[in-house]
């Protein structure tokens, strides 16, 4: 009989929809189990109180993806924000360091609840990786048959920087931008519970697009500070000339090329400020300054070319 020995968190696998060139590269993975949820009340005259099982509900799927061939995934999530909701079937295949699959995590009729792009910093080093959090309908869980996972991943993972970014906006000039939190678009979902089904179906309802805090050099913030006089101080812009059009663009190293474009729609600015600073310290003088964000396009599929 052969001894089965523990194994250490390795490699993961992202398939969607049960096709091999849709094999996403994974850094992390959390959640995506079944919990029962439990009453308790209370039996008689006594003080005696008992617990039972009532509804099931499945936690959200979060895993954070590299760009990796993940060109189908990107177009799931452009067609979430436009409101042409999908539902898909995918697994999540648990490796050891060999790329043996030792666990299969799968998931049916999922849709997409949150996308959070990290933190875009010019002095950063890292690497950028997307927290995709998906909301199944059902899941299931196996062993897996050490069948290996490993592929082609790719050469565009290397090349997606957090520190290799460009933001523009329409009139206002934007160069000298240094720095855009992290930020997450998210999507309402609603579970519906039917008699006869166990688990609820899950509706989607509303997006919310998120605020957009950049920080930039105020040596060059001219245009963006008089943005905000016209329009929150002085009040002298309807809304309407106020919002402006936009782009967040993700480059390669060398910032010659676009990996991939969010589209900013109806742009408006929200404040304006100056961070705390201490005397005499060798620090550039910063602003920092909020945008809104009417809505949000991931570019046309030319621009989603990733391996």
């Amino acid at each position: 009989m052969t001894t089965r020995r523990a194994y250490t968190t390795g490699h993961f696998a992202l398939d969607i929809d049960g096709n091999a060139l849709r094999t996403a590269h994974i850094k992390s993975v959390e959640g995506g189990h079944v919990k029962l949820n439990s009453v308790d009340e209370q039996m008689g005259q006594d003080n005696l109180r008992i617990k039972h099982g009532t509804s099931l509900e499945v936690e959200p799927l979060t895993c954070e993806i590299g760009l990796s061939q993940a060109n189908y995934l990107l177009w799931w999530i452009k067609k979430s924000w436009r409101k042409e909701f999908a539902r898909h079937n995918g697994s999540i295949t648990h490796a050891d360091f060999q790329y043996k699959a030792q666990f299969v995590h799968q998931f049916f009729d999922a849709l997409i609840e949150e996308t959070q792009f990290p933190t875009l910093d010019s002095q950063s080093k890292d690497p950028a990786y997307l927290k995709v959090k998906f909301r199944p309908e059902r899941v299931d869980m196996k062993r897996g048959g050490g069948e290996s996972v490993s592929g082609s991943f790719g050469g565009k993972q290397k090349l997606w920087l957090s520190s290799a970014f460009r933001l523009t906006i329409d009139g206002v000039d934007t160069s000298k931008v240094s720095r855009i939190d992290a930020f997450s678009v998210k999507q309402g979902i609603k579970p519906i519970a039917s008699g006869p089904a166990r688990f609820p179906e899950l509706v989607p309802t509303k997006i919310e697009f998120p605020d957009l805090s950049v920080t930039m050099s105020l040596q060059y913030a001219d245009q963006v500070l008089d943005w905000y006089h016209q329009y929150v101080i002085d009040g002298k812009m309807n809304q309407t000339k106020a919002e402006k059009q936009g782009a967040l663009e993700f480059l390669t190293p060398d910032r010659q090329e676009v990996l991939f474009r969010i589209n900013l729609y109806d742009v408006g600015i929200k404040s304006f400020q100056i961070p705390k600073v201490e005397a005499n310290q060798d620090q550039i003088k910063r602003c920092k300054f909020e945008l809104y964000v009417g809505y949000m396009d991931l570019d046309n599929d030319g621009a989603l070319g990733l391996e």
